[in-house]
């Protein structure tokens, strides 16, 4: 009797594991069953007391030297800190043969993308092949963190193997945390540090002017093109401006 018992409480345990460690989320009457994710494991304030966040990251990335040439199917999505960056980023789209989808959530956060279909909808919807996250700046003063570390797993886990990358906000002040969250989930070969910018502002003191954001994009791009980065793709600087792209805005909850 006790034999069997064990037996079962091994493979409930073994079920769980398998489902927490898989890419996909189990829904039930409308409800998500929540569930660790690998990146979570790796890069939990926990974890990186004993394991060097590098070499455990290095263990998800396969790094390449120069960048894959191949067009792309991006998309890229986020808060408002998209209106700018997603006109410069249709330039780079344009000049390096690249498909270019930007969704715009306007006051977005990550706990927004996490708890919702939205995501889930527009990866299906667009099938990338690259994936551009830009959320952060509408919690930069959270004091909820370990609610945001479940958010960006989920996040990460809906994205699954695709390759991507996480612009961090350009803070305009000091945050409470949620940049030191992102990078110990993503890792620095996919986080491109923008808090250390010098960023002309618009009247809210917070968002980059059109041209403030077209040089922040210039420095994205750049960064996204070389080896310091998991999967560098192409992005030669663009030779005229104002291109077109696929934007889809999604207004404020």
């Amino acid at each position: 009797m006790r034999t069997k018992a064990f037996l079962i409480l091994l493979l409930t345990a073994l079920l769980l594991l398998s489902y927490a460690l898989s890419p996909w989320t189990l829904e039930l009457g409308g409800v998500s069953l929540r569930k660790i994710t690998l990146p979570d494991t790796c890069h939990s304030s926990h974890a990186t007391r004993h394991t060097s966040l590098d070499s455990c990251h290095s263990s998800l990335v396969t790094r390449h030297s120069s960048p894959d040439t191949a067009a792309q199917r991006i998309l890229v999505f986020g808060d408002s800190m998209l209106e700018g960056l997603s006109r410069r980023f249709g330039d780079y789209a344009a000049q390096n043969g690249h498909e270019l989808d930007v969704v715009l959530w306007y006051s977005s956060t990550t706990e927004r993308w996490a708890t919702s279909d939205t995501l889930a909808h527009f990866l299906r919807r667009y099938d990338p092949t690259f994936v551009v996250i830009c959320l952060g700046s509408n919690e930069l003063f959270v004091r909820d963190l370990p609610e945001r570390d479940r958010h960006i797993g989920r996040i990460l886990s809906r994205i699954g193997r695709r390759p991507y990358v996480w612009i961090s906000p350009p803070n305009w002040k000091e945050d409470t945390g949620i940049n030191d969250l992102i990078l110990r989930h993503v890792g620095k070969e996919r986080y491109f540090d923008s808090r250390h910018l010098q960023l002309q502002r618009g009247r809210d003191h917070a968002h980059p002017t059109f041209s403030a954001a077209a040089t922040w994009m210039d420095s994205v791009a750049a960064w996204m093109s070389s080896p310091a980065t998991a999967h560098p793709i192409r992005l030669e600087r663009p030779d005229t401006t104002a291109r077109p792209t696929n934007l889809t805005l999604l207004a404020p909850e």
